[in-house]
């Protein structure tokens, strides 16, 4: 997965607005926050359910004081937030530009790998077998990095 790099800029706005909608599958334990990851029993503790609809629970960080977090003892996935441009980013966040460009980064990565599957799709075709081989665990390995993005969207990219 793509890390944004700017992470050690200071984006962040101070609104409070990520950690006062933060986004949960209770039945699947799932947290949409920065990604969709599994839910952490010990990140679930912090959280306080303001509302549910269509079962996705939207929650507050019990830490939340002021704008700002008073854990001490500060979860990595709050300390890095956001590092993957799957994160959910409130609007008019400080990151959320930064978030933009490296998503279209990754969506540029996916629209080059399917040209490249359509290519060497069109190749095996007039190939020998040793060549096809080749190519179709080229296709294969295409294949399977696009597939990791799927809950996201890369089937449409």
């Amino acid at each position: 997965m793509y890390i944004i790099e700017s992470m050690e800029k200071d984006y962040c706005l101070k609104c409070g607005n990520c950690c006062r909608n933060i986004k949960i599958d209770l039945k699947r334990k799932i947290l949409f926050f920065d990604g969709i990851q599994h839910l952490d029993e010990n990140f679930l503790s912090m959280l306080e359910i303001i509302k549910t609809e269509d079962d996705i629970s939207f929650c507050k960080c019990k830490f939340l004081e002021n704008n700002s977090c008073s854990n001490l003892n500060k979860p990595e996935i709050c300390k890095n937030y956001p590092s993957s441009p799957f994160a959910y980013i409130p609007r008019n966040c400080g990151f959320e530009g930064d978030v933009f460009m490296s998503l279209e980064h990754v969506k540029q990565k996916i629209r080059k790998l399917k040209e490249e599957i359509i290519h060497y799709e069109a190749l095996i075709n007039t190939s020998g077998k040793s060549e096809q081989n080749q190519y179709q665990k080229i296709i294969n390995s295409h294949k399977k990095f696009i597939e990791k993005y799927k809950p996201y969207g890369s089937e449409n990219w």
